[in-house]
């Protein structure tokens, strides 16, 4: 099998040298790309393409839909895909179908709720083209196998991941009286703001993505207990370890939205108070490890902040609990090991053994 990574964002030996400093968590593209021993193509090939139709199509569609077409075009250096997402998969599977040569194709879903997204499935009928779906919440399994067509069979959901080497627990003493919250997407900060507001804590606010480069910036004047600012991987670690909670508010949605962060805030040991909306819904047991809250509800999340701060022995039970949860199920080591499997699997399936 020669495997072809398509994976969005840019990885570079900068990435490799931080990782290798222990400055930034393992990324799983690094690791699939030396457990299936494949090459792997992102952002950085389709802005270094001399291909006029690459170029056209990252102007016009973007850096996604233009590396789904370089991948199409270096198809002979490969017979098994594996896309880091829908963005990049949906559309080389509609190119795929032009096709006769047998390719197998594993493809990430993070969310495939949107209408656009939908419409490769309804009109350019990529069933045929995607061997292996992965999926991270049981919505958007019922929605592949249901609405959209995938036999069961082609798909599968898993945990997301956080680096378990690079997240652990004890890196910092407990301040126990910080909280912290974490991430960019569909944050909702204005909920945490109203509930913290008169609560005697203090709450730092690490807005931000590694994957997302424009900033986001606080939508109101901020308490005095509140801090906002964008960190990077290291400092952010610390941040969780000093933290006695974590608190991952998020707007309602149907996709696993904060997920990263919330394993990331596991990893560490933390008892992680998250939003739990149409897509999150699969990670936490509630009470057990972590605790669940209703969307856009500062009373009950001012609630769930101040029990568990009220209760320290309680929140580092559910912390171990998460540390384990993520060992067991959710570390990077068992996600690369998964994809694996999955792209094997699938190559069989398309290819034979």
């Amino acid at each position: 099998m020669r495997c072809m990574i398509l994976a969005a964002g840019r990885f570079d030996d900068a990435m490799k040298k931080r990782i290798a400093e222990q400055r930034e968590p393992r990324l799983d593209v690094f690791e699939l790309e030396r457990e299936l021993n494949a090459v792997s193509l992102d952002y950085k090939d389709v802005e270094a393409s001399s291909n006029p139709a690459v170029k056209l199509l990252a102007k016009k569609a973007g850096a996604s839909a233009a590396l789904a077409l370089l991948g199409f075009l270096r198809r002979d250096e490969c017979d098994a895909f594996f896309t880091t997402g829908e963005d990049i998969g949906l559309p080389l599977a509609a190119l795929l179908k032009a096709t006769r040569g047998k390719r197998s194709h594993t493809m990430i879903a993070h969310t495939l709720f949107p209408a656009k997204k939908r419409v490769f499935f309804k009109l350019a009928r990529v069933q045929s083209q995607l061997d292996r779906v992965l999926v991270y919440s049981t919505s958007e399994e019922q929605l592949a196998t249901g609405e959209l067509g995938l036999p069961p069979s082609a798909v599968e959901r898993l945990y997301y991941h956080a680096d378990e080497q690079f997240f652990k627990p004890g890196l910092a003493e407990i301040e126990p009286d910080l909280v912290c919250a974490a991430g960019q997407l569909l944050r909702d900060y204005d909920c945490l703001v109203d509930a913290v507001k008169d609560l005697p804590v203090r709450v730092q606010i690490a807005a931000g993505s590694p994957w997302i480069e424009r900033p986001l910036q606080p939508q109101r004047v901020l308490p005095p207990n509140v801090t906002w600012g964008k960190l990077d991987r290291y400092d952010l670690r610390q941040l969780y370890a000093r933290s006695a909670l974590a608190v991952v508010p998020i707007l309602q949605n149907h996709y696993q939205t904060g997920i990263a962060t919330i394993l990331e805030m596991m990893a560490m040991g933390k008892c992680v108070i998250a939003t739990r909306t149409h897509g999150q819904t699969d990670t936490i047991v509630d009470g057990v490890t972590g605790i669940y809250v209703p969307p856009s509800d500062p009373g009950a999340l001012k609630q769930a902040i101040r029990r568990m701060l009220d209760n320290p022995a309680q929140a580092a039970e559910i912390g171990r609990a998460a540390r384990r949860f993520v060992e067991e199920q959710a570390g990077l080591d068992r996600f690369v090991e998964k994809i694996v499997t999955a792209v094997r699997v699938g190559h069989a399936a398309r290819v034979g053994s």
